[in-house]
């Protein structure tokens, strides 16, 4: 009995006794002239001011030069009323209509964020001609290295991607995340951010590099070594290359070149060609977790750029912000990062050695990534494994086409609070400095 009168008194103190807790809008959400409503609100740290509107775009690589040249010009305008942008595959925005506000915003600091792949990695590989369709007869030999003599004398077999054969594969180069990482350095780089209200008002003009933030997705706390699975990466980028028009495709290396004979089933002194075994070596890449992580020096250190004043932004008007081309250099370079074709540099690879005595396959020079018409070759001398060796004359190919792939994403964020017309109207009238922009930003 004298447990049950204490559980009940238990009750009472900390339960039907309890005082009641007040529940009030937050910020400027209280009634329009709650006292010291306004004060709390311009007095707030700044990393307590909510984000009230943003837009982010996703960019897989790569791009068209034709979606690169469109969106990424002498103005880049994330706020653009536009709900399709070449080369954007996503646009998340906090607007009903992109850059046009339904309220008007009291704002103390914005947001200009890049971000891009958490891990980057590479593979060696090749580019083979990519097929109409699915087919059944199987992957054919890709392998580490090959010689002109090999594809001459027919080191491939009869294993092809179509029933009338294919042309022998380019050297290729597959990268995840590094392209993506060089658009965005040079992106912050090649443009300046200007904010303009009132038609020629500019509240903000300073390159993006200064007051951007730059990173990875996320940041990485670890220890150890990480590989991944090279595959499901090159199935995603062959996918995008399909349907960005590219006539060739990535294959992973599956055959390591251990030599060349030029006797046995072609008799002594017959062709050369190579000997290769299949192998599982590159079915997983090494993998580097996180990146370049660099703040502008106007967010000092943080994630938004805090502005001297507050700025009152009126509903139903665009919202000013857009970044425009400052540097020609680093803007071709984030192109060349950014495109299919490596334009407007044009840096498929290819090193002048020699006079080609190898030429691209006509199937292979129509890719949207071939650059060079002829392939120009590296020549040495080669002991067989015949019996008896011999020394052989070898020729590689030293052109190399490069696959990339990987998201990029860019984002224009507003800090500050809601002022919905009960509260402007208040502003206007008892705290007129808040409309002109007078009243420093708190933290």
């Amino acid at each position: 009995m004298s447990k049950s009168v204490g559980l009940s008194n238990k009750a009472a103190r900390y339960g039907n006794n309890r005082p009641a807790v007040k529940r009030v809008p937050f910020g400027l959400g209280e009634a329009p002239g709650t006292p010291g409503a306004a004060q709390k609100c311009l007095r707030c740290s700044f990393g307590n001011i909510p984000v009230i509107e943003e837009v982010i775009w996703t960019i897989p690589l790569p791009l068209t030069i034709e979606e690169a040249t469109a969106t990424f010009g002498d103005t880049v305008n994330l706020l653009s009323g536009s709900s399709s942008v070449p080369g954007v595959q996503s646009i998340d925005s906090t607007f009903l209509i992109n850059g046009i506000l339904q309220t008007d915003i009291l704002a103390q600091g914005v947001g200009v964020h890049v971000f891009c792949e958490p891990m980057s990695f590479s593979t060696i590989g090749n580019a083979f001609s990519a097929p109409a369709s699915l087919t059944t007869l199987g992957t054919p030999p890709s392998p580490d290295v090959f010689t002109g003599n090999d594809s001459t004398n027919g080191a491939f077999g009869g294993t092809t991607l179509s029933p009338t054969g294919v042309p022998t594969p380019t050297p290729a180069v597959f990268e995840w995340g590094a392209d993506v990482w060089r658009a965005g350095w040079n992106f912050i780089n090649a443009y300046q951010f200007q904010w303009k209200t009132s038609q020629r008002e500019l509240v903000l003009n300073e390159s993006a590099a200064d007051i951007s933030y730059f990173g990875s997705f996320a940041d990485a706390l670890a220890s150890g070594t990480s590989e991944v699975p090279v595959i499901e990466y090159v199935a995603t980028v062959n996918a995008t290359y399909r349907a960005k028009g590219s006539a060739t495709i990535f294959l992973p290396v599956n055959f390591r070149r251990v030599g060349s004979v030029t006797q046995g089933t072609f008799g002594p002194g017959g062709a050369n060609i190579g000997v290769f075994h299949p192998t599982r070596d590159f079915d997983l890449a090494p993998v580097t977790w996180g990146g370049l992580r660099w703040q502008g020096y106007g967010c000092k250190g943080q994630m938004y750029r805090p502005i001297e004043s507050p700025c009152f932004i009126e509903r139903g008007i665009p919202v000013g912000m857009i970044f425009v081309a400052q540097d020609a250099v680093h803007q071709a370079s984030m192109l060349e990062a950014l495109t299919i074709t490596n334009e407007p540099l044009g840096t498929n690879i290819s090193v002048d050695v020699n006079l080609a005595d190898l030429t691209v396959p006509a199937a292979t020079a129509t890719s949207v990534l071939a650059t060079a018409l002829t392939t120009t070759t590296s020549t040495m001398l080669e002991q067989t494994l015949d019996t008896t060796p011999v020394y052989v004359q070898q020729t590689v190919h030293t052109n190399r086409e490069v696959f990339k792939g990987g998201v990029l994403k860019l984002a224009i964020k507003i800090k500050g609070w809601e002022m919905p017309g009960g509260w402007k109207a208040y502003c206007t009238t008892n705290l007129p400095q808040i409309m002109q922009g007078g009243i420093q930003a708190g933290g």
